[in-house]
Formats: C-alpha cells, structure tokens, sequence
C-alpha cells in the first residue's frame, strides 16, 4: 500500500510541471496578391511556316502565396469579348510563364470563327489560386493583335500528261490526284476539285466534290465530260487546268485555300449519246424538230457507232441531234462524209453554221457515226430494182424463188416499194432484192403495224427470227421505203372485184353491168386489168360491187398519158365522170389500187 501512495505523488508533481510550461504562437501565413501580366508582342501576324514556333510569350509577376509554386495555378483566359463572356482557357501549375505556337493561336482564331487574314484584337487575362482553386485574384487586362492564317494547298496530279482519253477506255482512271490537309481550327474541311480549260479564271469550274480526304482520281469518260463542259471541244486537244480548292461545310458553299492551278494537255473525245437523230432541209422530215421516227431515228450498232440509211437531198444540209426535239446539242461536220475514210465529227459550237453538207446527188445513203473513231461516214445505197417476200407468213412459204407477180413488189418511185398480200398471224417473212437468191435481205424486228412503221434492216442486222406477221391474218399493203429507212404494214382496204360503167362502154349506164364482159380480172392483191371498148365523148367510173352505186372510182383524164392518171375516190371523182379517150377503139385499162393510179393503153 505505501508503494502505490508514493507512485500516485509522483505522477502528480508531474502533472503540475507539464501545466505550467509556457506555449509559443501558431504560423501566420499572409494573403497572396493579383498578379501583373505581361505580352511579348501587341501584335502577331503569323505565317503557316511558324505553326511550329513560338509567337506569343505571356509572363506574369508572383502571386507570393504562402505555399510551394507547385501548389499555384495559372489559367490564362483569351477572347475577344472585353467581358470576357466565351473565353478559350490555358491552365498551367506552378510556371509564371506560358509560350504559344503559331499553330496554338491559330487553331484557337479558327475556332472562335474569325475569318483568316483579318486582324483581330484579344483581351487576355490570368486568374491566379491555389491548386485547389481558393484565394482567386485576375490580373491586369493586356490586348494583342492577331491575325489567322490558312495552311496552303499542294495539288500533286499522278501524271503531267499529255492525256489522250480514249472511249474505248471510258471506264478506266484517267488521272488521279492527292493534296496536303489545310485544317483551320477543329473545323472538319471538305475538298473539291476545280477543273477549267486554259485561260480560264475558274469562275464557272467543273467541280468533283471529295468529301474530307486527301485523294480523288477521275475516270475517262469522266474527265472527257467535265473537259467538254468546260468549253473543250470534243476531239480536239487543248490545255485543261485543275486545282484543288478547301470548304468548311459540306455544302462546298465556304471556300478556303485554292492550291496553285497545274496545267495538263488533253486530247478529247466526242461522247457518245443514248440516241441520235438526223434532221435538216437534206432530209425528208426538213428541219422540223422532233423528228419523224422511225425514218431519221438511227440505230445504235454497238457501244461506239450508230448507222442509219436514209434519203439524202442534194444541196440540203442536216445536223445529228442527241435527244429527239432538242436543240439544245448537235453533231455534224465540215464536209459530207464521202471521202475516203469518212469525215471529222464536231460538236456543238465547233459545227459549222452551214450545218453539214449532203452529197453532190440526191439519193439514199448510208451515214454511220463513230464515236470512237471521231469520224462519220456517208456511202450511197443502191436501192434495188426489184422486191420479193418470202416467209411462212406469205402464201409461198419459205419457196425461194417466190411465186410471181403474187409476191412481187411494185416499185411506186426511186425508193419506194408496195405490195399487197395475205400474211398469216404467227409467221415471219423476209425481204428479198433478188428472187431465188438468199444473199441479201432486208426486214425489221417489229410487225410494222405501229405508228411511222417499223426501222428497216439489212442483211445481218435483221434479226434471226425475220420479221413478224401482225398478230391477225389477213390482207395487209406492205409498203418498203429505202427513202425513209421504214416499212409500214396496214390492213389492206381495197375492194376485191372491180367493174366499169358509163356511156363510153358498150352497157352504158346500167347498173348492174354485163358480165364478164365489164368485170376486171384481178392480176394480185391491188391490181385489175380488163380489155374492152371505149367510145370518144363518153365516160364512165369504176364500182368495187356490181349493181350498187355506194362507192366509185375515177379520174380527171383519160389515163392515156405517160405513167396514168391519178386514181380518185367517191366524191373525189369529177362530176363529169372519167372522160374516155379522144378516139373510140380497143383499149386496155389498168388500176392499180397499190399505186393509186388507172392507166388507159390502146390495144
């Protein structure tokens, strides 16, 4: 018991001691201050070639808080608002200064949407604390002058040429192109390529629009259209100039930088249409736009020519147009296309305003257009002397030689044939210049019954099935023109007996008449012939139906002149009848409804 007394003395004394001994006062530490800023420069105009270098240096006084500088913190605020209501914002800890590159500034002018090369005035301030942002002061206001630049634009083409585009190759790449990036800012940047031919100022370019990358290639045809558009004439070679032109939409409505032109020779071509037509005072349709079609519409032989065989009138002149009823493009030459290896093609303005001469002599041709080779070509087409039909679609069936004059076509004039015939529905048939013979043919790859007809073929380009039947049986007039390059197929309307009557024939006027004495014997589909007496100073008409006074036919002569007269219809036909000749006697009358003429032959 007396240890533990003494122990509990001891630790009191020890309590009284500790109590009494004296404190010194806590730390201090004063408040920080506003720093003071300073610039390098009041006024920066930098290039492209200082993005890597530094242009602006801001330092700025100490802020002497009472703690390490690497507990400070500096952010540096620029705009060009005073208020400084949208600033841009550059932090650093620690350093009293901040450098900044061209690029830096440029990127932060871009971004406030200033325009590049205008000089804009900055308000720049800092606004110093601690790390963890307490005790904020903002320094003075200083102001600097800057300018925004743009990143110039390379073009680098992948050949310097000369470019000779071909149509053969119209699918394959011509040229093709790569350029640097020109960024402004955080803008995404669009590229267009420019195109213009020589001497132009690139006020109406053809544009190709490559979106954000940095390369593009142009095919053949391509390059050839936008060449054309330009002003280039087709084949001919001229200068055409490029370049590539920055945008910050997508639109291509803002440009930026336009790289330095680059000049490339390029030779062009004609380029080749869908279609084609022919018009003109050498043509049978004249200048009348549209044109008829079939008969001066021409026929796309392959990916490059187009050919037609059309009638062609010596001291006209005609055009090849595009688009049928337009008059907006045209091709045509100098010359008229019969010399050897044919003519240059021209296009457009480069066409002369006399248009494009016909042959010295009027007649049916052959005009093929070669788009490829640039040249067209204009041969004469002998049109034959004679016309045959052979087929399963006529009564002879495929029999070669034809049965004649059933099948037999009569020549109306230099170009036109005609025939009447039954054509069964189902069967085809062939046009023959040659009967018995199989080594040429002409037809077509419609039945003909359409409007204008159908387009006439030769030889191979008839296609292997012949030409089809309409669709019913029955008596059809087939007229063939080599004049218009058509054949037209209609139902055949004519009567199918014929008679005379009338005081200059033996029965006068009764009707009906005497028979057979007064009935025409039928020599094909569309032609009666008849002998008989004809007395002078009478006259007389001829009935398609005995005893019936329904319909007539007649003229206004006596069809005694060379090549007959004129074949008119009911009321048509004078009132004075058809006169007979001049002196009674034996006469041999033909009518040929295919013709539309009567002839009136002495026996």
């Amino acid at each position: 018991m007396k240890s533990i007394s003494k122990s509990l003395t001891a630790l009191f004394f020890l309590s009284l001691v500790a109590a009494c001994t004296k404190v010194d006062k806590l730390p201090f530490y004063e408040n920080g201050k506003a720093v003071s800023l300073t610039s390098s420069v009041t006024t920066i105009s930098p290039s492209a070639a200082d993005s890597n270098a530094v242009v602006l240096k801001l330092s700025w006084s100490n802020p002497e808080y009472a703690t390490d500088s690497a507990n400070q913190k500096f952010v540096m605020e620029m705009d060009a608002d005073a208020n400084f209501s949208a600033p841009k914002r550059f932090e650093v800890l620690g350093a009293l200064e901040y450098s900044f590159t061209g690029k830096t500034l440029n990127d932060m002018l871009a971004d406030f949407g200033f325009t590049p090369g205008q000089p804009f005035s900055i308000n720049i301030r800092v606004i110093s604390s601690y790390a963890n942002n307490n005790e904020r002061y903002t320094s003075n206001v200083v102001k600097v002058n800057m300018t925004p630049y743009l990143i110039p634009l390379t073009l680098t083409p992948s050949t310097m040429g000369p470019l000779v585009l071909n149509v053969s190759n119209a699918s394959s790449e011509a040229i093709s192109f790569t350029w640097n990036s020109s960024g402004y800012g955080s803008n995404t940047i669009y590229y267009a390529l420019q195109i213009d031919k020589a001497g132009g100022d690139f006020s109406s370019p053809q544009i190709i629009k490559y979106g954000t990358g940095n390369s593009g290639s142009i095919t053949v045809n391509d390059l050839n259209t936008y060449a054309i558009n330009a002003g280039v004439t087709g084949g001919q070679t001229n200068d055409l100039q490029f370049r590539i032109v920055s945008y910050l939409d997508d639109a291509y409505t803002n440009p930026l930088v336009k790289s330095a032109a680059i000049s490339i020779t390029t030779t062009t071509y004609v380029p080749i249409p869908d279609n084609l037509y022919i018009v003109g005072d050498a043509t049978l349709g004249w200048w009348n736009n549209p044109v008829p079609v079939p008969a001066q519409q021409f026929t796309k032989v392959d990916a490059y020519s187009f050919s037609i065989n059309v009638w062609l009138i010596a001291g006209g002149s005609y055009l090849f147009l595009p688009v049928n009823g337009s008059w907006d493009h045209k091709y045509g030459g100098a010359t008229d296309g019969t010399e050897s290896g044919g003519a240059t093609l021209l296009k457009d303005g480069a066409v002369p305003g006399s248009n494009t001469p016909a042959p010295a002599t009027t007649g049916v041709y052959k005009i093929t257009v070669n788009f490829q080779t640039n040249k067209f070509t204009v041969t004469q087409v002998q049109v034959p002397d004679n016309l045959f039909i052979v087929g399963d679609a006529t009564p002879g069936g495929w029999s070669n030689p034809v049965p004649v004059p059933s099948q037999q076509f009569t020549k109306i004039d230099a170009a036109t044939f005609a025939l009447v015939v039954h054509l069964n529905a189902g069967g085809s048939y062939l046009l023959l210049p040659e009967n018995g013979s199989w080594d040429h043919k002409f037809g077509g790859s419609t039945d003909g019954t359409e409007s204008g007809g159908g387009a006439l073929k030769a030889d191979g380009a008839v296609p292997g099935s012949n030409t089809p039947a309409p669709a019913t049986s029955g008596m059809y007039k087939i007229e063939v023109s080599f004049a218009t390059n058509t054949y037209t197929v209609t139902p055949y309307t004519g009567p199918d007996q014929l008679f005379i009557v009338g005081d200059a024939t033996p029965g006068g006027w009764s009707n009906p008449v005497p028979i057979p004495t007064q009935q025409f014997t039928q020599l094909s589909g569309s032609e009666f012939t008849l002998d008989l007496q004809l007395t002078a100073g009478g006259s007389y008409l001829f009935l398609p139906m005995n005893g019936s006074w329904d319909h007539k036919f007649g003229g206004a002569t006596d069809g005694t002149e060379t090549g007959g007269a004129t074949l008119l219809a009911d009321g048509a036909v004078p009132g004075s009848n058809t006169p007979a000749p001049a002196t009674t006697g034996n006469y041999r009358i033909n009518v040929n409804f295919l013709t539309g003429k009567y002839k009136v032959t002495p026996l």
